[in-house]
This record gives structure tokens, sequence and C-alpha cells, in this order.
């Protein structure tokens, strides 16, 4: 139950941030919006600033999301670049620049929210599970770890999403910046 308010709560708040801006949304809105008590909100987060780490949270639910998409006809290194397209054209259609400025400017803060870098975040887990698969299947070289590539890759992805941030959105995230994350998994891709 618990889990579940904590999930209104930030689904709620997001859909006023995205409708209204971070600024203009406040506490009592998204307490409102959410159906829950003010006491249920502070008990979850201590205030509007708090879920701007919960972007993170709204990013693995779509890769629960894309998981259930992805071909398995497809070789692993095809499904993860996949990933990367879908979830980069989701973020520059679905997430406000302002927004995704803000969650990365929050991680820099060492007592804040370190929620990008999680290694529990089902972002790390589905990438572990598809380099893992392809390392099994001789698509991806063992010589690297797994934990090591994907940290690479998750490198990768999140220097494309602050170029974007940096530029304001003003170029497309699908386009040269999934091309360039793709040729940093290729690194690891063998040969044939």
């Amino acid at each position: 139950m618990a889990r579940d308010a904590r999930a209104s709560i930030i689904h709620a708040a997001w859909d006023l941030f995205r409708a209204k801006g971070f600024e203009k949304t406040t506490v009592d809105e998204i307490i409102e919006n959410a159906g829950t008590a003010k006491g249920t909100f502070y008990h979850h987060f201590q205030g509007k600033s708090a879920l701007l780490g919960t972007l993170s949270d709204l990013f693995d639910d779509k890769y629960h999301e894309l998981e259930r998409q992805l071909d398995p006809d497809s070789s692993v290194v095809e499904q993860i670049g996949w990933l990367n397209v879908e979830f980069f054209d989701y973020i520059e259609r679905s997430v406000p620049v302002e927004l995704l400025s803000a969650l990365l400017a929050s991680q820099l803060n060492p007592r804040g929210d370190r929620s990008l870098v999680n290694q529990e975040r089902y972002y790390f887990a589905i990438h572990r599970k598809l380099v893992a698969r392809g390392q099994e299947h001789g698509e991806i070289t063992t010589d690297i770890s797994v934990h090591d590539i994907v940290r690479l890759y998750a490198i990768e992805e999140r220097s494309m999403l602050y170029d974007w941030c940096l530029h304001q959105g003003a170029q497309p995230l699908v386009g040269e910046p999934t091309r360039i994350v793709a040729e940093t998994l290729e690194r690891f891709v063998i040969k044939s």
C-alpha cells in the first residue's frame, strides 16, 4: 500500500510538472492529483524538490514497458540499441528539458539524491541482463565484465542527455546522440 501511495504521488507530480512546470506546481496540487493525504506525502517526501530524483522511477517504469516490447528474434545488441532509441524518443517527447536538467544537477550534490547511478535501478538490471545474455551467446566480449560494460554504456547515455540539456533540447536526441551511444556498445561487440 505504501509503495502504491508513493507511486501515485510520483506520477501525479510528474503529470503536473509536465503540464505546469516544476516551479508553478504546488505540493497541495500534487496531493490533490494523487488523491492522498498531506501526511502521506510528507511520509514519502520532504518536499517538492525531493520529487526531482523520482524521474528515475518513471524512467524505470518506461524500461519495464519497453522490455515487454523487445523483439526476441533480434540480437542482444539490436535490443539494447532499440531500447536506447525508444527511451531517448520518450525523453524528447515527454520530459521537459528543464526538468531533466534539474534531475542531472541534483545528482551532483554529494548529500542529495543519486538515483541515476543507483545500481538497484531497473535500468541497470535490464542492461546487465542483456549484456550477460550477449556474452553467453557470443555477441559481446567476455574480456570485460558485464558491470564495466553497463557502467561505460550508462556513462555514454548520461553524457548525451547532459549535452541535450546544455543545448536546451535544440538538437534531437534520436539521431547523432543515439548513434554515438551505439558506437560505445559496438566497442564490445564480437565481430564475426
